[in-house]
């Protein structure tokens, strides 16, 4: 009978590493491997130099995703998430026939943060009051983003800028954003050109309800044939009144 052979071929990526650069001896190693690499993805190749070694195995965090080859190479079957865990660590035992040899390797894998992670505002909409005369430079409200990225590496570094302001009469940019804290002020020429519209003067301590409104209106315009609620003065005025102030 003619004996048969079965072959497991494993395409690992290195990674931008020739694999040779991945190879080392069997001891406790620190590992950085990115997230999201395409797998099977080579991580490192433990060489023994005990002669009976045919055989690895895994324990510990990550196991579900992290494989290792009878030749020692320890690869990765599903893409590392830095959010879900920034680091793993496994034992690795050198077995011989299914014996231990020696004491087993610790193996610490540190998951590298790539910038995956678009930022977003913690609201979709910002309502904002600005006084006429608002000095320019001084804040008069903030926007906030965050970003999922490692904070502690440039990936979730955010910078502000303002797109567009409607109206823009003139092109002229009346407000500004601090590239850094997202603290929105008036420009030097926002500061000239914002002018607040007259409001509805009253005397001190004066009725201002919508009743003493109608009585004004029947004291200026004691002719009037159209119903308050039709009236598009009136009811300009009116929504002047119940805007909050």
């Amino acid at each position: 009978m003619t004996p048969m052979m079965n072959l497991l071929l494993l395409p690992l990526r290195a990674g931008g590493k020739d694999l040779e650069e991945k190879k080392g001896p069997f001891e406790n190693t620190e590992l950085d491997v990115p997230e999201g690499t395409p797998v099977p993805y080579a991580i490192y190749q433990f060489q023994v130099t005990h002669p009976g070694v045919n055989n690895f195995r895994l324990s510990g965090e990550g196991q579900d995703g992290i494989m290792i080859t009878k030749d020692g190479w320890l690869y990765l079957e599903m893409p590392l998430d830095w959010s879900r865990n920034d680091h793993y660590i496994i034992m690795v035992e050198a077995l011989a026939e299914d014996e231990v040899v020696d004491d087993p390797v610790y193996v610490t894998i540190h998951v590298l943060d790539v910038n995956n992670n678009a930022p977003f505002f913690n609201q979709s909409i910002y309502t904002a009051v600005v006084r006429e005369n608002n000095p320019e430079g001084i804040p008069f409200t903030r926007v906030f983003a965050s970003d999922e990225d490692d904070p502690e590496t440039p990936n979730a570094h955010l910078t502000y800028s303002l797109v567009s302001q409607i109206p823009n009469k003139q092109h002229i940019p009346l407000f500004q954003i601090d590239p850094n804290t997202g603290e929105i002020s008036t420009t030097e020429a926002g500061t000239q050109m914002l002018k607040a519209r007259e409001g509805i003067q009253y005397g001190r301590g004066e009725d201002q309800s919508i009743d003493a409104l109608r009585t004004k209106f029947n004291d200026y315009c004691p002719v009037q044939n159209i119903p308050f609620e039709e009236n598009p003065f009136f009811t300009c005025v009116e929504r002047e009144l119940r805007r909050p102030r």
